[in-house]
């Protein structure tokens, strides 16, 4: 069996390091791999890394897609995908020896469409001590085996037959704003498929140090306020919209005291509230006014 590993790039230096742990994988029995990488940077700046890395029996197939819409550059990494299962790792992070069995071991066990690994978050030096403390990029963790209802890019295996045969792809809507992934696997969700998770699959990752501020973790909740509604909440009718309404309003009340009460104490106690407070905020303004969708990709 061929397994896929589809990955996005852009002008980033970790390539390199995501690359090797690649290519270092420990496959399971009976299974080949192959990496493909869709470059979105119109100067092939990723070329060079991927000529050079030595992959053995794992093939790295390099392609540029130099559209500035991140949807679009991943469904080119599944279009020039030839395997029968898809895997997904950003390129800014690097995984475990086991990943990929480890990963297929949960797919098979679960008997699941799509399986979503844990991502170990890693603060640099420099970082400022109420995002390290909060962990204010630490990624949504679960049990071995729950399922779950959206998935993410960064970590995943998906049954190729969901791209291939049922035509699944990613939203070109989501495409510089980001959630295109939460959206895509929310959407398999609804048409049947089995989403589950293992904290078993290890991928890593450095944050950034320009993300390493107030003003970007904003703009991230904002994003993330306008992806619900438009992946989840708007396409929800009668008494589910209502509901979904309500719980909106219930995380605005209750993230609005607790910002009150810890904003004495400083952004070490008070921020993962208040970007709770600005999160669902958004939610409710975007469901009322619309408004345009915050841009995290494609303008550089």
């Amino acid at each position: 069996m061929l397994i896929s590993v589809c990955l996005c790039t852009y002008k980033r230096t970790t390539l390199e390091k995501t690359l090797h742990s690649l290519v270092a994988q420990k496959l399971p029995d009976n299974c080949t791999m192959e990496v493909v990488v869709v470059d979105n940077d119109s100067e092939e700046s990723g070329r060079a890394i991927c000529e050079a890395i030595d992959g053995g029996e794992v093939t790295v197939n390099y392609h540029v897609n130099a559209e500035r819409n991140l949807a679009e550059v991943r469904n080119a990494t599944m279009a020039n995908a030839n395997g029968e299962l898809l895997a997904f790792i950003d390129d800014d992070e690097w995984a475990e020896p086991d990943w990929i069995t480890t990963l297929y071991s949960a797919l098979e066990h679960y008997q699941a469409d799509a399986v979503f690994g844990m991502v170990n978050v890693i603060y640099p030096d420099e970082t400022p001590e109420w995002i390290a403390q909060g962990n204010m990029f630490g990624k949504d963790d679960h049990a071995t085996g729950a399922v779950l209802k959206k998935g993410a890019t960064s970590n995943a295996l998906l049954r190729a037959s969901w791209v291939k045969q049922k035509g699944f792809q990613f939203d070109p809507h989501f495409g510089k704003s980001g959630g295109e992934d939460t959206d895509f696997f929310h959407r398999i969700y609804k048409a049947g498929g089995k989403l589950v998770y293992t904290n078993d699959a290890v991928v890593s990752e450095t944050v950034e140090s320009h993300r390493l501020n107030m003003s970007y973790l904003k703009k991230q909740n904002v994003r993330i306020g306008q992806t619900h509604w438009n992946y989840l909440w708007s396409k929800q009718k009668g008494v589910s919209f209502v509901k979904t309404g309500l719980f909106v309003l219930a995380q605005v009340v209750g993230a609005a005291g607790l910002t009150a009460v810890f904003l004495p104490f400083g952004k070490k106690r008070y921020a993962k509230w208040y970007l709770l407070l600005v999160r669902n905020l958004v939610k409710i303004k975007t469901a009322l006014v619309g408004g345009k969708s915050v841009e995290l990709y494609g303008n550089q």
